[in-house]
């Protein structure tokens, strides 16, 4: 995992900055907010901020309060839009790893998502508000509690006639 983390803090702090300006101490805050877990220790980002620094994907800004903050550049910006290929090399590596979880403990499903993986680097920027639905839709269902009989036909139900629809629109000429 903390192979992953390295890989992933280049173009978390890149993305997060191309947001707005922040300190690193902002930067570690801000990635331990979103993911609820990982806050990069200072020895790990402030080497890095420098080495970016240095590639001029990142310049520092000095505030009119005396403080100051990381700013992306333009070539930080071509950097961060041009990764596709660190992005398929971390969507693989986590692919793998699902993989060997789901092999050592006889885990089907993880292995058949870690398959469905695969299609994910392909891009559909036309699903870019679908991907969101689908997530809330598998959110919902999770939380859900205990179903009766009835409720579970009702859902099961609701979600073949989303298959069925889905289907037409695929199968009709535009």
């Amino acid at each position: 995992m903390h192979e992953i983390r390295r890989g992933h803090l280049k173009f978390y702090v890149l993305r997060l900055l191309r947001e707005q300006r922040r300190t690193g101490y902002g930067l570690m805050k801000a990635i331990e907010t979103e993911t609820g877990f990982w806050r990069p220790s200072a020895g790990s980002l402030y080497p890095l901020l420098a080495t970016m620094r240095d590639a001029g994907l990142i310049c520092e800004v000095e505030e009119s309060d005396g403080t100051s903050r990381w700013q992306i550049t333009a070539d930080g910006k071509t950097t961060y839009a041009q990764a596709t290929e660190i992005k398929q090399e971390l969507l693989d590596g986590m692919r793998r790893s699902l993989v060997v979880f789901a092999k050592v403990f006889d885990a089907a499903p993880i292995e058949s998502f870690a398959q469905r993986l695969t299609t994910w680097h392909q891009g559909r920027p036309d699903f870019s508000c679908l991907g969101p639905l689908f997530m809330d839709l598998h959110d919902t269902l999770w939380s859900l509690p205990s179903l009766s009989d009835e409720q579970e036909k009702q859902i099961q139900k609701i979600l073949r006639d989303a298959t069925d629809a889905v289907e037409r629109i695929r199968e009709s000429p535009e």
